[in-house]
């Protein structure tokens, strides 16, 4: 028979969306929001929202997206719940049909929570990166309103990562709405395809009440550990309130190379900053690296921004052997390498993108063994003739990969396992590239040419 469920949104204004979708059948959109203006409920076909009548029946497994009731102030955040009244959906949904390169915004179709990690499992033609809307930036009011992309939590099997700042004072990555994993009941989501496929769901994806917490608002959530990771997330942020946080972790599963399951994009949709780490020329917001963890790795990190000041980077939290490790950040235009579990590092920037200026480490020796100075002097890294030309004295080279001042890949030699490496015909105008050499003991340098 009939139940009524109900779910309370995170506080919103009139122009606020919240991103719903129906635990039970027979939901019509009016239901959820009687008084919100009759344009206003969403969905997203292929391309573009397309708005619905109020009268129209939400399909179970597909979200969308309401504005606040009418009713509702524009500069006061308020409370709202919705009320589903239906026979609670069960059992085994097909949702819509995929096609590649395409983004569908998908509903958990249940009255309880979804396991994240078991729906991306079972739909891998998707791209396994999940967009959870956060409403964390007002809107900009005006003829035009205006929504920031860049509101969008994310999540993949190495975890998640947030849009708001923890609040000061406060532990560490506590009150920020970083996914947990779960998705609630009533809660849409964007996802990818990258193959033709039947979006399913399934009652082994259902998890406890205990588990249901997380509608996007601040709040505890539940964790699981099926799997070994050990993360460290990093803030980016400067005294405006501009803020971007990216996750990097050690999953069981994940390898080195750029997987859809691990690695998510940064949506770069703030228009003020974007913070990123970068694996072959990819920007993440989540990135993935293959265990076992080792102190002598590094990870590149690059930014945007159209502001110039001064910006701080930080450590908002980190898990598993994570949580006792040293935490460098190096900073290669000063020349500096700073603890970050000792302080923040604030620095002051032009405004532009900066692909390279950044390396997140794990040991203040860049060598575990060794003599950093001979080392790097015992590279050379030429150009002649446009053939370019890396040489190392005491160290095979392992790789070189060499970037465009974009950050473009333009060329990744693996497993050279030579003292020498000659590149000609390389597919590059009059300009400046990078040159990223690592060698066979872990040691990484960028030379510009």
């Amino acid at each position: 028979g009939n139940i009524t469920y109900k779910r309370n949104s995170v506080d919103i204004r009139q122009a606020d969306y919240v991103y719903w979708s129906a635990p039970v059948k027979a939901q019509t959109l009016g239901g959820v929001s009687p008084l919100t203006l009759s344009d206003k409920y969403l969905s997203w076909e292929t391309t573009k929202w397309v708005a619905n009548p109020s009268t129209s029946f939400m399909t179970a497994g597909k979200g969308y997206i309401i504005r606040g009731p009418e009713t509702f102030s524009n500069t006061v955040r308020t409370p709202y719940t919705a009320s589903f009244i239906g026979v609670p959906n069960n059992g085994t949904i097909a949702g819509e049909t995929a096609v590649p390169s395409t983004y569908y915004l998908i509903g958990n179709p249940y009255p309880s929570a979804l396991s994240a990690d078991d729906f991306i499992n079972a739909n891998l033609f998707l791209v396994g990166t999940m967009y959870f809307w956060t409403h964390n930036t007002p809107v900009v009011l005006g003829p035009s309103y205006k929504y920031n992309s860049d509101d969008y939590a994310t999540y993949n099997l190495s975890g998640g990562a947030g849009t708001q700042k923890a609040p000061s004072g406060g532990a560490a990555g506590t009150n920020i709405n970083v996914p947990s994993g779960y998705i609630a009941a009533g809660q849409s989501f964007f996802m990818g395809a990258k193959a033709a496929g039947s979006i399913s769901f399934a009652n082994s994806m259902r998890r406890a009440a205990n588990n249901n917490g997380q509608f996007f608002k601040p709040a505890g959530a539940s964790k699981t550990a099926d799997l070994e990771k050990n993360r460290v997330w990093l803030d980016m942020t400067n005294e405006e309130g501009a803020f971007k946080q990216i996750l990097v972790g050690y999953i069981e599963g994940a390898t080195n190379d750029y997987e859809d399951m691990y690695d998510g994009l940064t949506f770069d949709g703030n228009k003020y900053i974007d913070f990123y780490s970068i694996n072959n020329a990819s920007k993440l917001v989540i990135q993935g690296r293959a265990l076992p963890f080792a102190d002598t790795d590094a990870v590149p990190l690059g930014y945007r921004t159209a502001v110039e000041g001064n910006f701080t980077i930080s450590l908002s939290d980190a898990d598993g052997k994570l949580s006792t490790q040293a935490v460098y950040l190096e900073d290669k235009t000063t020349g500096t390498l700073s603890d970050l579990r000792a302080a923040n590092y604030t620095f002051a920037t032009a405004a532009g993108t900066f692909p390279d200026r950044f390396v997140l480490r794990y040991t203040n020796k860049t060598l575990g063994t060794g003599d950093f100075e001979n080392t790097e002097n015992g590279i050379l890294v030429s150009v002649k003739d446009k053939t370019v030309k890396v040489q190392s004295s005491k160290e095979a080279i392992q790789e070189v990969a060499v970037f465009d001042i974009s950050g473009k890949l333009l060329l990744d030699k693996k497993k050279v396992g030579a003292n020498e490496l000659q590149v000609s015909n390389l597919q590059a105008g009059n300009q400046v590239l990078l040159v990223n050499v690592t060698l066979e003991n872990g040691f990484k340098t960028s030379r510009k040419i």
